[in-house]
């Protein structure tokens, strides 16, 4: 068995000021028999300090335990201590025997080296499996604690005082922060290696600087827009009805009805939403130019529907205009055919068409939905 690593000695003045502690509540009562013992100015003022000191150890925020012998049997506990272990019966009973369902996890193994050697042990961040309530499940949980030797006047180790608290939120803190961390930092790369793409493959077919400027400056401002509706969502992903409404949104024309939007609320992951985003636009954009609303009478229908009887679900999205001049396959295919085509569907791992009909373009997607 591999023993948690040893840590370093708990600063003397903790330790001190308990060991103060612990030797009114146990010694002391029992040296001078307060029971019986005449009604005397000390007498009063000494149960007086007994009572605020057991009364401080009771209310201590961090769990606290004194165990006797060479069975390690709790002679008092806290009631920290208590609401840690499940409020179970301890006093009087031996470690192994009130706590045994942390056997095989190292901890006895401690506390015997700290009674045989008499060297303190400390413990960051530990982990511990037990059980944290009366015929409740074992959980897992994380300590800060230390497992300080007792000794008698002649130095001999007569017990081990434990004393420490409950990390486990800040522990789960710091793993929820590291996750974070590395999402942004995979967030930002994607991002990098999107705008990358979209800026040298405009760049690699447009005709000339004026028209590459103006195509990467509005690729940019979609793919901007999308990053604000995930960043209000915190990166959960969107619902694809605000999704179109926004990407299309700078497409409509003032009174004039342009889009027909339909379909059933349904929340797209984040790297699903980014991509269709992107595709949205470029359709838009190229309706712009040479479909359905490069006139006045031009509509575009945007349809989606979800396929429940596949696993995952599938999403279902078909882009259709009408209205428009008829649209004809173009000659050699630029960016946007090409995000279209190949890049949506390998990073949705769906599938994309493009038809182009005498009545205007027609574009049918197929993904999965991953949320």
């Amino acid at each position: 068995m591999t023993l948690p690593p040893r840590g370093t000695i708990t600063p003397a003045s903790t330790w001190l000021v308990w060991a103060r502690v612990i030797a009114m509540l146990i010694l002391l009562p029992k040296g001078i028999g307060m029971e019986t013992a005449p009604a005397t100015t000390d007498n009063e003022t000494l149960r007086g300090e007994i009572e605020r000191l057991a009364e401080l150890f009771r209310q201590a925020p961090g769990f606290i335990a004194v165990m006797r012998g060479p069975d390690l049997v709790f002679e008092i506990v806290n009631d920290a201590f208590e609401q840690v272990v499940g409020h179970r019966d301890l006093i009087g009973r031996p470690v192994r025997e009130a706590m045994s369902e942390i056997e095989e996890q190292g901890f006895f193994e401690l506390l015997d080296e700290v009674y045989q050697t008499g060297q303190p042990f400390v413990g960051r961040q530990m982990p511990l499996r037990l059980q944290r309530q009366r015929g409740g499940p074992i959980e897992e949980a994380y300590f800060d604690f230390v497992y300080q030797p007792i000794r008698d006047r002649s130095g001999k180790v007569t017990g081990i005082f434990l004393e420490g608290s409950d990390v486990t939120d800040r522990v789960w803190a710091e793993e929820y922060q590291q996750l974070l961390i590395n999402e942004l930092n995979h967030r930002v790369k994607n991002t990098l290696a999107t705008v990358q793409s979209i800026v040298s493959q405009t760049l690699r077919h447009a005709t000339n600087q004026a028209e590459a400027r103006k195509a990467i400056e509005q690729r940019l401002a979609a793919l901007s827009r999308t990053h604000d509706m995930l960043i209000r969502e915190n990166w959960k992903g969107a619902e694809i009805r605000q999704l179109v409404a926004q990407t299309l949104e700078p497409f409509q024309s003032g009174a004039h009805k342009r889009f027909n939007v339909a379909g059933p609320e349904l929340k797209l992951s984040s790297r699903t939403a980014l991509d269709l985003s992107l595709t949205l636009h470029e359709l838009a954009t190229n309706a712009v130019k040479y479909g359905a609303l490069s006139n006045d009478a031009g509509r575009i229908e945007v349809i989606w529907s979800v396929d429940g009887s596949t696993d995952p679900p599938h999403l279902r999205l078909r882009w259709e205009e009408e209205g428009g001049p008829p649209a004809h396959p173009p000659d050699r295919k630029g960016f946007g055919s090409r995000l279209i085509e190949r890049s949506l569907a390998r990073d949705l791992d769906g599938e994309v068409a493009i038809e182009f009909r005498p009545r205007g373009v027609v574009c049918t997607i197929e993904a999965p939905i991953i949320t």
